[in-house]
């Protein structure tokens, strides 16, 4: 793993959030930065963050449902993932 920082934005924090989902935003904010989005499966996340692919998937439902993500193409097998920025 690199050592690069990044600033996450205050309003993740004042969510009620699972740490999992404050891990998963800010490894696909990471990883968005590159391209503009994001890509990885729920495995390759899982494998990442230590934990399964099912915490993957609830984490991921509760940053949509929170307006963090977009996903395009979600059934996709290179789907991506987008940062929504406010």
């Amino acid at each position: 793993m690199n050592n690069q920082f990044f600033k996450l934005p205050l309003i993740i924090y004042e969510m009620d959030m699972s740490k999992n989902a404050i891990k998963l935003y800010a490894a696909l904010y990471g990883h968005a930065n590159k391209l503009g989005y994001a890509f990885g499966s729920n495995k390759y996340y899982a494998k990442v963050l230590g934990c399964s692919e099912r915490t993957i998937s609830s984490c991921i439902k509760t940053l949509k449902d929170n307006n963090l993500i977009r996903i395009s193409n979600p059934r996709n097998f290179r789907r991506q993932i987008y940062i929504i920025t406010k």
